[in-house]
Parts: structure tokens; sequence; C-alpha cells
């Protein structure tokens, strides 16, 4: 598709979407809702300072993307032909190689920097929070989402998003890092994670969510109050907020009549102890655990 037929903001979004060089910087937006603590407003506040100051942060993830090509380019597969997509929480928009020929490219990301490092000209493009898109309802027939879900405060609240801009029929596509194993836990966990008390508190901690979650009650949505980044020197997911648990996040686009209609992962990491491994596989053979894994891709179908 040539970038000249790229669909029109007005076209798909509510009033308030501008193009990226009008857009202000979401936080500073009156409009912005309430529904979100204190406390995580601080921390997305504290994020988006991180991601619009750190060029280490956007060198090292335009290193990284030649080493992923071939699951994002799967992930693009599942979105059919001509449709009208919408790629949330773009950052560099480095997806739109895989979605031209797939259809109409739309990003939005909160993260003006990121933006900014877009390689491709003629994009359009909104700076905006994933948590509150500014389109409106059954805009687009696509959402995809790559790297990103991990990355949010409020990832039900981004979850919702997705769902309220997408049309009946139309597919969601989530691609990223799930920690699904209780002891499982992302890079912005390291530096407590080399306390042996600290990790055995936040297993057990963990697997008594996971279990009332599986026993019909809420689920966790596990988030990072203070992740390494701040304070380490950058690496992979070392800004990671929420600690994905695929289980929560399929049974909660469920509640919302989305089914499930693909499920994969490019590594279950079993590891190489054969003991081990016959454990893992033991374990997985539950609900909670039956889609653990490294890097998943979901695709559900409104």
């Amino acid at each position: 598709m040539s970038e000249n037929k790229a669909m029109k903001v007005d076209s798909v979004s509510s009033p308030q979407a501008r193009k990226l060089n009008d857009v202000p910087n979401p936080l500073q937006n009156s409009d912005q809702p309430s529904a979100v603590s204190t406390s995580r407003a601080r921390l997305k506040a504290r994020l988006m300072e991180f991601w619009n100051s750190q060029e280490v942060y956007w060198s090292l993830l335009k290193e990284e993307l030649p080493s992923k090509p071939g699951i994002r380019a799967r992930a693009a597969s599942f979105i059919p032909e001509g449709s009208r997509i919408l790629d949330v929480a773009c950052g560099r928009a480095a997806n739109c190689i895989w979605l031209f020929d797939r259809g109409q490219y739309f990003g939005s990301d909160i993260s003006l920097s990121g933006l900014r490092h877009v390689q491709r000209k003629g994009l359009h493009l909104v700076c905006a929070d994933a948590e509150t898109l500014p389109f409106a309802d059954h805009s687009f027939d696509a959402v995809l989402s790559t790297y990103a879900l991990e990355h949010s405060v409020n990832p039900i609240q981004m979850l919702g998003e997705m769902v309220r801009v997408i049309r009946p029929g139309g597919r969601i596509v989530l691609l990223g890092p799930t920690w699904d194993f209780p002891f499982w836990y992302p890079n912005s966990l390291l530096t407590r994670a080399s306390s042996f008390f600290w990790r055995l508190r936040y297993t057990l901690k963990r697997l008594v969510a996971q279990t009332i979650a599986q026993l019909g009650g809420a689920s966790p949505f596990l988030v990072i109050d203070n992740p390494d980044a701040f304070t380490q020197p950058f690496v992979y997911d070392s800004d990671a907020i929420y600690v994905a648990w695929s289980f929560e996040v399929i049974r909660q686009l469920r509640s919302w009549d989305c089914k499930l209609i693909h499920f994969e992962t490019d590594d279950q990491l079993l590891g190489h102890n054969s003991f081990v491994r016959l454990a893992k596989r033991a374990v997985m053979l539950l609900p909670a655990y039956r889609h653990a894994g490294s890097t998943s891709l979901m695709v559900f179908e409104r």
C-alpha cells in the first residue's frame, strides 16, 4: 500500500485526535480521566520521563529489532488484508513494515520521543495514551500491540480500550513476553531477585493470587511500582511494569466477548534438566499455565 493512501486521522478518530506535532504531553491534558490512582499516575509520569529522555533505550530497541522480524511478521499475518489497522503503543512504528500490505496503517504512542524516532516518513501517528485512546468506538478492523502491554500501568484499561475501538468481528493481536509461572519475573525486578527470600515471598504471593483467580476470584494483574529502569543501567524489559500472565489476559478478553482464535509461544523455557522439564510439563496441564512461555502471540476476534 502506498503511503498516500494511508487513512486520514479524522476518519477514525474522535474530535480530540490530532497529528503528532499538534498533540501535547498526554499527562498535561485536562481531559485525562481520573480513574488511575495517584500512585499509578506518578508511575506513569516517571515512565514517560524515562522514555522521552533515554536515547539509550531507543537505540537498544533499534538494535534489537532485526532479531525479531519473524515473529512480528507472524503477528501481522493474522490481520486480514484491506483492514484499517491501529498499532497501539507503536513506539518507533517498526510494525508498519509488515502492515502496509495488510491495509491502512495508523500508529499511536504515549512517548513523543519514540514517535520522533520513526524512520519512515508520511505515517499517520498520534501521541496518545494506550489507556485512553482518542478514537471513536468501532473505528478499526484490527488492533495490534507488540511488546507493549507489559509496559502498561493499567493493563485492564489498555485492553479495554483496544476492545472499544475494534469493530464487531475485528481482530486484536497481542505479542509480547509473559511470566506465567509464579516464580518467573521480568528484568525490572532483577535487583530484588538477587535475594532468595524476596524470590520466595514473590513466588508465594503470586501463587496465592493466581490460585484465587483460577477459583473464580479477581485476577491479580500485578503491577511493579518501582522498576529497575529508574535506578539501574537499562537492559531489555527493565522498564516492564505489568507482570503479564496469559491466563488472566485471555480470561479478561473473553469476559468482553472476545474469542481466542490462536495462541503460540516461541519458547516454553522448559530447561535442559530432564526432571525439571517433566515437572514443568506436568504443571502446564493446568489451565493457568497451559500457555506458559517466553514470548506469546495471542489473536482474538470480537
